[in-house]
């Protein structure tokens, strides 16, 4: 995580902003009880109102883009503050354009809403990168605590899942692993082969992944087909007519070719 002081000076400016938030509100209700006297034009209200998002945008990334820790709940208000954040941005950068143009402020100032408007787009992508990571480390939290779990199983575990599942899910998968691991799942087996007929098994329809369950690698594949309701079975050892060795066999259980044959894949 960075520190605050190795953020840009215009970006910091941006996330913290003077003043607290108490004193925003205080000074929104005199605005508010100045526009309904009739003192002050509406507009004046709609600018106060503005700032009053703006200073709690800030407030809300201080607390949550900037903290060593961020609470599942707080990714969402963190990307939402930093996109509000930017469209009033964007919205004063317009104005000042309108502005500049029509001579009622020095050019100057575009340059400085330009600097503003650029600070405000990219706290959006720290945001989305401050999310992305927070929810990397759930899901490597989860698949720890769903590896302790696991560990202490028997030689076979079966999940069983979904009867019917979108086979693109597969794929969302295979994206996730690659991202992961920055290489494609070792897939051993696809459809009905040589082996698993010569094993009296029809494996049509069916996946086999070259992962001990066990493996960081296994681990993250099994907890992401649970987390998508996909049938597998988890193989730690060779078994005797249902597996040559540790892999994970992926959709429902493979159907005999004979009767006297009995158990999955």
């Amino acid at each position: 995580m960075r520190s605050r002081a190795a953020l840009p000076a215009s970006l910091l400016l941006l996330i913290t902003g003077p003043g607290l938030l108490a004193q925003v509100d205080f000074e929104l209700e005199r605005v508010r009880d100045l526009v309904r006297a009739g003192a002050l034009p509406r507009k004046a209200l709609v600018e106060a109102e503005s700032k009053h998002l703006e200073r709690g945008y800030r407030e809300t990334l201080r607390r949550t883009l900037l903290s060593e820790t961020l609470e599942p709940g707080e990714i969402k208000t963190m990307l939402d503050a930093a996109k509000g954040l930017q469209r009033i941005v964007q919205e004063r950068f317009d104005l000042v354009i309108t502005q500049v143009r029509a001579g009622v402020v020095p050019a100057k100032r575009l340059q400085e809403a330009k600097d503003l408007l650029y600070a405000a787009q990219r706290q959006v992508e720290l945001a989305e990168s401050r999310a992305s990571l927070a929810r990397q480390m759930e899901r490597m939290e989860a698949a720890q605590s769903y590896r302790e779990e696991i560990e202490s199983e028997e030689e076979v575990h079966r999940f069983y899942g979904f009867d019917e599942y979108e086979q693109e899910l597969l794929l969302e998968i295979g994206d996730m692993y690659r991202q992961a691991f920055g290489e494609d799942p070792p897939i051993s087996a696809e459809g009905d082969t040589d082996l698993h007929r010569s094993m009296g098994l029809d494996h049509t329809g069916r996946i086999d992944v070259a992962l001990h369950p066990d493996s960081d690698e296994g681990v993250f594949m099994t907890y992401m087909l649970e987390s998508l309701g996909i049938p597998y079975f988890a193989f730690r050892s060779a078994i005797p007519g249902r597996s040559t060795g540790p892999h994970i066999h992926v959709g429902p259980p493979s159907e005999r070719l004979s009767d006297d044959l009995l158990g999955p894949d």
